[in-house]
């Protein structure tokens, strides 16, 4: 994800924004994260990235979008505005801009954007579709939006280890406690169709972890972000792991991605649908 909006105070970003979390968040680009779509997306477009985080997938959108085409990206923190801002400044892009923002009431008016697009956003959101709805409506006649989520259910891990297997236990527990949904990815097409988009567009792909390279990527910034992020803040404030617990999960991140055979993969599920 990027990053999701809130509508009030009581949405609980799993993630956070704990330095690790946003570091991830910022090696992500249109061409992988976007590619379902990108081919739709074209100039003049005017277009709303919702829970944009640091930005980067943004700053693609927009270069993809010129030369008269534009993109606004929102998201619920200020800090992580201010950084994709600040990511953003070396490109010199007139077509771009970022605003704190919440995706349940906007402001915007009806009809002012051609296309929407979400990285890991509803996911996180206690009313995913009360969120797609605000962007229906600013969506003109005949826009698009387009979202990707992961489904943490379907995924495949070896070698088998207890510790991961507890890793995901807590992910799914604190995800549901901050009214989020870890298997949103099986839930996209569902909240399209109660939100009144039609003329869906579903396709699925999957993130693969087993070079040298994406393991250590994979499995280092997890054994960090269990430790730091707000991801192990609120799993003991929930009661659901001890920091010892925590501990011994982020050891065994650390121990699978050298462990022989090491992979790890799961599904994310992209829908684009139509205004």
């Amino acid at each position: 994800m990027t990053g999701p909006i809130s509508g009030s105070s009581e949405e609980k970003y799993t993630h956070g924004h704990h330095a690790s979390v946003v570091a991830a968040h910022a090696v992500r680009r249109a061409s992988e994260a976007a590619a379902f779509v990108l081919p739709q997306l074209k100039s003049p477009m005017r277009l709303l990235d919702f829970g944009c985080g640091p930005g980067t997938i943004t700053v693609d959108l927009a270069e993809h979008l010129l030369p008269d085409g534009s993109v606004l990206g929102i998201d619920n923190s200020e800090a992580v505005i201010e950084q994709a801002r600040t990511n953003a400044s070396s490109k010199s892009l007139n077509n771009l801009e970022f605003e704190t923002n919440s995706v349940y009431e906007t402001g915007y008016e009806a009809d002012s954007f051609d296309a929407a697009y979400a990285h890991q956003v509803l996911q996180h959101l206690s009313e995913p579709v009360k969120a797609l709805k605000e962007v229906q409506r600013v969506l003109k006649p005949g826009g698009i939006c387009a979202v990707r989520e992961v489904d943490w259910g379907a995924s495949a891990l070896f070698p088998p280890d207890e510790r991961l297997e507890k890793f995901l236990d807590v992910y799914y527990k604190v995800a549901e406690r901050n009214g989020g949904d870890a298997h949103a990815g099986r839930r996209v097409k569902q909240w399209f169709t109660e939100a009144g988009f039609s003329n869906l567009q579903v396709t699925t792909s999957t993130w693969t972890f087993s070079d040298e390279t994406g393991l250590k990527w994979w499995g280092e910034q997890w054994a960090e972000r269990i430790l730091r992020s707000d991801l192990a803040k609120r799993a003991v404030e929930y009661g659901i792991a001890t920091e010892a617990e925590l501990a011994e999960i982020s050891q065994g991140w650390l121990d699978w991605v050298q462990a022989e055979g090491a992979f790890f993969a799961f599904m994310q599920v992209e829908v684009v649908g139509t205004k």
